[in-house]
């Protein structure tokens, strides 16, 4: 007899997810409790279905070179098994694309924001000239499935799979069953993304819940990554701004040689002068300034709100936003047009 396949929505809607479609992607928003779904995130595990994420496959004998070559982080010095975060650059260094790249050994995967995908293969196409590399977009290919929480390890070993060796940062890999997993943390310290073909994502979720691991919607890990304050390309980040001046400093190798906007971006970090940062807010009012509001440093307009929320780490109000340089020293006192004032803050709000 054959096995049923039960899709992972069919799943979901049985746990009481509730969708909605957010900047055109369609998401799981809350499985009726987000107060609860963060809880656990903080807590023990959060569960979240993020398969919207774009992804692209290369392929080829100078793979790594040719990526090498492309992207603000190292390729070629990661074996396989390895994996870090990067970013697309122009010319004149502005941020294209933030990427999480993973070395597979005989196949290099990107994971991008939702739709990014599409922009980020037309770029690279067309500098791939001579080199031997084929991109291939697999979104559809792959669900991920991803835990975040101190109770990480214990639900990931439920599926019979050794955690990678690094567990801090986008690093490390182990494969099983045609599986793969990643160790990324973005709503809590510890945590994996599971790319899992999308006929066996209904039976990997229900095996992870049954492991311990809550149902959790946009909103819960939404709030999480403001709080931890990392930047979204598209909302805090944008094509420009150079990611030395996005929060995305952590993508750029110094040492690897040449990259696109490279120059650019040596020059700006010899130099010491970002022309605008990512800074965390501590607003006074209660409800969070919507993405655009305009800031103020006395009289002077010198940037904007890009993410906010309420917080519930410091019961509180805190916004991601982008400044100009001089505005950003940590309690400086702002003005968000007519909805009150706000104090820079240290990043992350919260753990």
């Amino acid at each position: 007899m054959n096995e049923v396949i039960v899709g992972l929505r069919d799943v979901q809607a049985a746990q009481g997810a509730r969708l909605d479609h957010i900047e055109g992607v369609e998401v799981v928003r809350d499985f009726g409790d987000s107060a609860g779904e963060y809880g656990a995130t903080v807590r023990d595990v959060g569960l979240a279905d993020r398969s919207a994420r774009g992804k692209l496959r290369v392929t080829g004998a100078d793979r790594a070179q040719f990526l090498h070559g492309m992207v603000t982080n190292t390729v070629v010095a990661l074996a396989p098994g390895e994996g870090n975060h990067t970013a697309l650059t122009d010319p004149k260094g502005n941020t294209q694309a933030d990427l999480h790249l993973f070395n597979r050994g005989e196949e290099i995967f990107l994971e991008t924001e939702p739709g990014l995908h599409l922009a980020v293969a037309a770029f690279l196409d067309r500098f791939l000239i001579a080199d031997d590399a084929e991109i291939e977009d697999v979104t559809d290919d792959w669900s991920i499935l991803g835990i975040q929480g101190p109770g990480s390890i214990r639900v990931l070993s439920s599926l019979g799979v050794e955690p990678p060796a690094e567990l801090h940062g986008s690093v490390g890999i182990a494969t099983s069953a045609g599986s793969w997993v990643a160790s990324r943390a973005y709503a809590a310290d510890l945590g994996f993304d599971i790319w899992v073909p999308p006929a066996e994502a209904g039976a990997v979720w229900t095996r992870l819940v049954e492991a311990g691991a809550r149902p959790s919607g946009y909103d819960a890990f939404e709030l999480r990554r403001i709080e931890r304050g990392h930047p979204r390309y598209g909302l805090d980040v944008d094509d420009r701004a150079v990611p030395l001046e996005a929060g995305l400093a952590d993508t750029v190798s110094f040492t690897k040689g040449c990259f696109i906007g490279q120059e650019v971006l040596a020059k700006m970090r010899n130099l010491g002068k970002p022309r605008r940062y990512l800074i965390g807010l501590r607003v006074e009012s209660e409800e969070p300034p919507p993405a655009g509001t305009p800031i103020f440093d006395g009289d002077r307009e010198v940037g904007s709100v890009r993410s906010s929320a309420r917080s519930t780490a410091i019961d509180g109000t805190i916004a991601l936003a982008s400044v100009r340089r001089g505005s950003e020293t940590p309690g400086r006192s702002l003005r968000l047009g007519e909805l009150g004032r706000a104090t820079v803050s240290e990043l992350p709000f919260s753990a």
